[in-house]
């Protein structure tokens, strides 16, 4: 297997298939399930296949856009009335932590001296 992936055949994919069984790469979790196929995918076939290659031959099989677009939001009260806000504006929380680095007094560690063994 080169940087291309592996050359998918009939078995390979019915062992994909297997190991998709109770995860679906679509949807706000599916990074999270696209990391438990791809283990569950080395233990059916001892093939050590990178996250990147398994999401390129799933989008060769399937359109993945429309299947994340067909996902429901995880809150969808809450995304379409515009509860959801941060408490600070982003602006502000950066500006504070620029104002605290150049506030902060610079740490000076003193170099290790070797200790001499007393007898």
């Amino acid at each position: 297997m080169g940087d291309e992936g592996p050359m998918w055949d009939a078995e390979l994919e019915v062992s994909l298939f297997q190991a998709m069984t109770g995860h679906k790469p679509c949807g706000i979790n599916k990074h999270f399930h696209m990391v438990c196929i791809q283990q569950r995918f080395y233990e059916r076939t001892n093939i050590n296949i990178s996250t990147v290659h398994l999401w390129d031959h799933i989008k060769s099989l399937w359109d993945t856009s429309i299947l994340d677009a067909a996902q429901d939001p995880p809150f969808p009260e809450v995304m379409e009335l515009g509860l959801f806000s941060l408490p600070f504006d982003q602006a502000e929380i950066i500006e504070e932590i620029q104002s605290s680095e150049e506030s902060a007094p610079e740490i000076v560690v003193a170099p290790k001296v070797a200790k001499k063994k007393q007898k």
